[in-house]
């Protein structure tokens, strides 16, 4: 017994100096630590803690960008500026040379152009120097990378990699927003299939990107329409946010709870959206932001609530253009995220590629066709009047590439699938075209 107590202290005692040996190597690398971190550079920003509203990361921006800061005269996105702010930095960068100046002002260069100057441009532009047209070349990439940084990619399963504007990103990382990754796109159809476990989350970043597909090559196919980057940046907030009202199983809230649990009203997810919306922006003192970036929010708040809801209550008196936000030369754009006319709108394109990808069904509609041959016409209505609306060609419709697929899934809802699906399509047709 003596013989295996004194095994037991020995044993013991081994195992204190070995616990003692690794605390004392836990606390020399600790102090290892500490030491190199007091010898950090000191000019390296430390991580500061995330707020509602704010970027998950802080904003890189490049020196040449230091005068689009949100402080200074100019919007941080370039594409925004003027023609007037284009000269205001050609200035604060030291090309004071009047008649370059003046050669900009007269061929209308805005900062959308500055990306797409070459030295051959600048030479037509009247900076004769080479000297001079190199530095300014060097200065406009600098400007271009330092926008590009401010960007976000996201990888969409169904789009790619699909950027969204800075503005955007602040709405997304708002807890308003952040909410639809909780909320099935589908509702209960995930209890029938397996693989739809998609959330409203994602859709909403898929239309929001759908909107600034169309609405941009709208713009450069036709620039006498006279699409702005604001009018852009509106509709990509319309997508992004159209569906902020969904509540629990999305269609099934508004469309059972609602009308069992408050039958004295009516209330659709639109209304709930446009609702949302103004909540998020109140509530995230977004309106100085929208404002850096070259919005009105006097103006846009209305119309990206007009896009997601439709006329408003009040339309503008003594006018037969029910919309205040654009006025009606601009109507078009109203048919991009939720179009009342025939119901052919990106929110449709989505969910039509982004359900059939997660039930396992094959979609036969190509959103990038319908973009490719997509134009503005003005179009006479039931009354003779002539508007402008979003149209597509002929042979599309012989063909039915656009338009069949788009009218396939009503069938899944109805008694009579073929009576009901052809009266639809002709319905349809007829509006568009």
């Amino acid at each position: 017994m003596t013989g295996l107590n004194g095994l037991a202290l020995r044993a013991v005692l081994s195992v204190r100096l070995r616990a003692s040996g690794v605390r004392g190597t836990l606390s020399s690398q600790r102090h290892v630590s500490e030491v190199a971190m007091q010898r950090a550079d000191p000019e390296q920003p430390a991580k500061r803690p995330r707020c509602d509203g704010s970027p998950r990361t802080p904003q890189r921006i490049g020196a040449a960008a230091a005068n689009a800061s949100p402080g200074s005269n100019l919007h941080t996105d370039i594409r925004t500026w003027e023609v007037e702010d284009v000269c205001s930095f050609l200035e604060t960068s030291g090309f004071r040379e009047k008649k370059v100046l003046d050669s900009f002002k007269e061929n209308k260069i805005t900062g959308s152009f500055l990306p797409f100057l070459d030295e051959s441009r600048l030479e037509n532009l009247g900076v004769s120097c080479l000297k001079e047209r190199k530095k300014m070349i060097a200065c406009i990439q600098e400007l271009s990378q330092s926008h590009i940084e401010l960007m976000k990619v996201f990888n969409d399963p169904i789009h790619g990699h699909i950027e969204f504007h800075p503005l955007l990103i602040r709405i997304i990382d708002t807890p308003q927003f952040q909410r639809l990754r909780y909320i099935k796109q589908l509702g209960g159809g995930y209890y029938v299939f397996p693989g739809a476990s998609h959330n409203r989350f994602e859709h909403s970043l898929g239309v929001g990107y759908l909107a600034g597909c169309l609405v941009r090559a709208l713009a450069e196919k036709q620039p006498e329409l006279q699409i702005s980057e604001r009018d852009m940046l509106c509709v990509q907030i319309a997508g992004l946010c159209h569906d902020l009202g969904h509540g629990p199983f999305s269609h099934m809230f508004d469309g059972r709870f609602i009308p069992l649990a408050r039958p004295d009203i009516t209330w659709r997810h639109e209304q709930g959206s446009v609702e949302m919306f103004e909540h998020l922006v109140s509530s995230n003192e977004l309106k100085p932001i929208m404002k850096n970036y070259g919005l009105i929010p006097e103006e846009d708040i209305e119309f990206i609530k007009e896009q997601i809801m439709g006329p408003p209550v009040t339309p503008v008196q003594d006018s037969s253009w029910p919309y205040k936000g654009r006025p009606a030369k601009k109507s078009f754009l109203y048919e991009i995220v939720a179009n009342k006319r025939n119901g052919i709108d990106v929110d449709k394109w989505d969910y039509f590629a982004r359900d059939c990808h997660h039930l396992g069904i094959q979609n036969n509609f190509d959103y990038k066709r319908f973009v490719k041959f997509a134009r503005i016409c003005e179009v006479k209505d039931t009354h003779g009047k002539k508007m402008k609306h979003i149209c597509t060609r002929e042979k599309e419709r012989k063909d039915g590439d656009i338009i069949a697929p788009l009218i396939t899934p009503l069938k899944w809802n109805n008694k009579d699938p073929g009576s009901r699906q052809e009266a639809s399509k002709d319905k349809v047709k007829k509006q568009l075209f």
